[in-house]
C-alpha cells in the first residue's frame, strides 16, 4: 500500500505543480488516489487466487477396466451319415411235399392210365417291414463356465512433504 502511496503522492504533486496547484494539495490529493487505487486493486485480486498460495489445480484420471464380449457361433462339429444296406444270408427252409406213388398189384392185365401228380415248390420274394429307424436332431442345452483374466486400472496415491494431505472422496460412478 506504501507504494501507491508513493508514487499517487508524486504524480499528484506534478499534476498539482503543472496545473497551478499547490505542491502539498498535489502530494494529499495524489496520496487519496493512490491509497483508493490500491484498494481497488486488491479487491480485484481477492477474486483470483494468487499463484503462490491459493492455486488450485484439478486433474482428472481415467480409469479403464477390461470387459468381456461373449458371443456364440454354429460350428460343425461333425456329420452322421445314415443309409441302407442290402445283406445276403442263406437260409433253409423244410417244407413237407406230397406225392402220389403208382402201387400196382397183381392182377386183371388191362391196360390202366393213371396220373400221377405231386407237389413242387414255388418260391415267390416280397419285402416285409421288420423294424422301424427313426433319425431326428435335438438340441441340447449345456452350460460351460469360462474363465477368463481382465485387466483392471486402480489409482495408487503417493503423498511426499510434511504439508500435503489428501482427502479421500467416494468414488462417482459414470458411463459413457
Amino acid at each position: 500500500m506504501g507504494k501507491y502511496i508513493t508514487i499517487g503522492a508524486i504524480i499528484g504533486s506534478i499534476i498539482g505543480w503543472v496545473t497551478g496547484f499547490t505542491i502539498v494539495t498535489g502530494l494529499v490529493i495524489g496520496a487519496i488516489v493512490g491509497g483508493i487505487s490500491y484498494t481497488m486493486n486488491s479487491r480485484r485480486n481477492i477474486d483470483k487466487p494468487t499463484k503462490k498460495t491459493n492455486e488450485i489445480k484439478e486433474k482428472t484420471l481415467q480409469l479403464r477396466e477390461e470387459q468381456l464380449d461373449i458371443k456364440k457361433k454354429r460350428v460343425q462339429t461333425g456329420e452322421v451319415k445314415v443309409h441302407k444296406e442290402v445283406v445276403e444270408e442263406q437260409k433253409t427252409f423244410t417244407v413237407p411235399i406230397k406225392r402220389e406213388v403208382l402201387v400196382i398189384e397183381a392182377g386183371n392185365e388191362e391196360d390202366l392210365r393213371i396220373p400221377l401228380k405231386e407237389e413242387e415248390i414255388e418260391i415267390n420274394k416280397h419285402p416285409v417291414q421288420v423294424n422301424k429307424v427313426m433319425v431326428t436332431k435335438r438340441q441340447i442345452e449345456e452350460i460351460k463356465q469360462i474363465k477368463e483374466k481382465l485387466k483392471k486400472e486402480t489409482a495408487q496415491v503417493y503423498v511426499t512433504g510434511d504439508d500435503a494431505y489428501v482427502i479421500k472422496k467416494p468414488p462417482s460412478v459414470t458411463k459413457d
